[in-house]
């Protein structure tokens, strides 16, 4: 009995660990990257169309628009967080 716990045990921590690589490498693929689109910037700050559009038009973020397609620099989203960044106030 106490084996086959241990082989569950095993099985699990496998699991998890497989797991935490999936996530840490979709996380590292998603800041790697240069560019996000509009509709990934939304999604990022679970925003509205409308609220990106403000966003953009009082100029708290950079971007780039070709056509109708809006692209955010990623480190321009780093300079509007770091912009914005209100310290803990004890």
């Amino acid at each position: 009995m106490g084996n086959q716990y241990q082989e569950s045990l095993e099985n699990i921590e496998a699991r998890l660990k497989t797991i935490t690589d999936l996530i840490t490498k979709k996380q590292e693929k998603f800041f790697d990257k240069v560019f996000i689109d509009n509709d990934e910037f939304q999604r990022l700050f679970k925003i509205s169309p409308g609220t990106a559009s403000n966003w953009r038009e009082k100029g708290l973020i950079a971007y780039s628009q070709i056509n109708n397609k809006i692209v955010y620099k990623i480190e321009d989203i780093n300079k509007m967080l770091d912009d914005n960044y209100r310290p803990f106030k004890k």
